[in-house]
């Protein structure tokens, strides 16, 4: 039967009109995919980058902030803080310079050469540093008689402070003298001719900050900036120290001491934790840089880290290439110590 003419009109595509149909519309997927793979991958970037940076950010922050703070104990140095009689040792506590109750010494580092350090650390990355600081925080919880004792307020009763907690420990200064005790026991006499005459209270920060090494038997292998602190044992009312993790992601803390040896009290040189401990003279650091290095907490398998990073230290000596596939950042921050500059000045 032959085709009408509008019958012929109505047939379908041809091969080859369907086939270059096709490839055309392949070439626009392959566009539209290409184009979605460019964005993810340049949307994981960013925010593998923006989560390092903030993380980075907030290590230094912290880190900085208790630095800034480290020999503050009120109205006196801490070579006039002495220690109250009925003061219990901490469970836990690091051993030497590095103990909490040791403020003789308020900055103190070191570095890990295994997963155990300083007494108190037994899941250290080895090879980082551990740096110690003790301070009061900037606060006063009262006082004492100079603002003259209300009867009405709680915290004022017969010279002495009531309201303290029992799950801390503090300092108690005047301009003269301080002690340090625990929140259970009785605090200082703060009256006329008591232990701390016009004290005022302060409630004491002890910050071991370290570089913990994960669980290998864990599913998260992702390092962590800890820091020790002194918390409340329960039922012995007593302190013990305990670990806190603050940022994940760092995997290296380095830290170079700023050293005055000459008599004028200027930096002029800048040493290890280990060059400083050989001298024993803590007392001469004036300023400390701190060199971070901080890793994402997820792997992208497009990306490898072939660069090296100096962390301070020897220039010859740099850490990498990790050749892993784990975005990293490096940061670094210089604090003076100005609390110890202030003693060292003031002829303290």
């Amino acid at each position: 039967m032959i085709a009408t003419k509008r019958e012929r009109k109505q047939s379908g595509f041809s091969l080859v009109e369907l086939m270059v149909g096709m490839v055309l519309g392949l070439m626009l997927i392959a566009g539209a995919v290409s184009i979605y793979l460019a964005s993810k991958r340049s949307y994981v970037e960013v925010e593998q980058v923006a989560a390092l940076t903030e993380s980075a950010r907030f290590s230094e922050q912290i880190i900085g902030n208790s630095l800034r703070h480290a020999g503050f104990f009120g109205q006196v140095p801490a070579s006039l803080v002495d220690t109250d009689s009925n003061l219990t040792a901490v469970a836990g506590d690091c051993t030497g310079l590095a103990s909490a109750h040791n403020l003789k010494q308020f900055i103190f580092a070191a570095t890990a050469a295994s997963a155990n350090v300083l007494g108190c650390i037994d899941d250290a990355m080895p090879d980082t540093d551990v740096l110690v600081v003790k301070h009061v925080i900037a606060r006063p919880l009262m006082d004492g008689p100079r603002e003259g004792l209300d009867p009405n307020n709680p915290e004022h009763v017969n010279g002495e402070i009531e309201g303290l907690q029992d799950e801390k420990t503090y300092v108690m200064t005047n301009n003269v003298v301080g002690r340090l005790f625990d929140g259970n026991d009785v605090a200082p006499s703060i009256t006329s001719g008591g232990a701390v005459p016009g004290g005022t209270a302060w409630a004491y920060q002890y910050e071991v900050f370290y570089i913990r090494d994960p669980d290998p038997d864990s599913n998260d292998d992702t390092p962590q900036l800890s820091r020790k602190i002194l918390v409340y044992d329960t039922g012995t009312l007593a302190m013990k120290v305990e670990t806190e993790d603050l940022a994940e992601g760092v995997e290296n803390l380095r830290v170079l001491l700023g050293y005055a040896s000459g008599a004028s009290g200027e930096v002029d040189t800048y040493k290890t934790p280990v060059e400083v401990s050989s001298t024993g003279n803590w007392s001469d650091v004036q300023s400390v840089e701190v060199f971070m290095l901080t890793r994402s907490a997820t792997r992208d398998v497009q990306y490898t880290d072939k660069k090296t990073y100096q962390l301070g230290g020897d220039p010859n000596d740099p850490v990498g290439p990790m050749d892993d596939n784990y975005r990293r950042l490096i940061s670094h921050a210089s604090i003076s110590l100005r609390n110890l500059k202030l003693v060292i000045r003031g002829g303290a």
